[in-house]
């Protein structure tokens, strides 16, 4: 019964984020939201961190991320998928609400932005990209 309440919970985070979208603004979401849209939407999400690759380098970002940075998402959209539901990332949620409005304006799903440097202030897991 405690795991199907949760999933409930859960699944109501996601739809509250999703209905966010409709209105034409992305969610803001906090480390809380992230941390439930992370555990409950794996499969179907795609996590674009659009910070600068030195940036990530320096503080990591969420695991399974993929790095475009936004001054070069519009020229490359063709890297994002259609079919995912999309998570933005930055430092403090400035340019992941850019990016989010730039995938929103090319007909993408977009669940929220997000800023990482609450993440990682709370301590959350974070992955660094291999040095070369």
């Amino acid at each position: 019964m405690k795991t199907l309440s949760l999933c409930a919970l859960a699944l109501l985070g996601v739809v509250g984020i999703v209905s966010a979208q409709s209105d034409g603004k992305t969610k803001s979401l906090t480390h809380d939201e992230l941390r439930q849209v992370l555990d409950s939407a794996k499969k179907s999400l795609f996590f674009l961190d659009v910070r600068e690759p030195k940036e990530i380098e320096d503080n990591g970002s969420i695991k399974g991320y993929v790095n475009i940075p936004v001054g070069q998402l519009e020229s490359r959209l063709g890297e994002v998928p259609k079919d995912k539901q999309i998570v933005t990332a930055c430092a403090h949620g400035k340019r992941a609400g850019t990016a989010a409005a730039i995938l929103v304006k090319n007909g993408y799903t977009v669940l929220g932005a997000c800023g990482l440097a609450d993440w990682k202030d709370k301590n959350h897991p974070l992955v660094f990209p291999e040095k070369k």
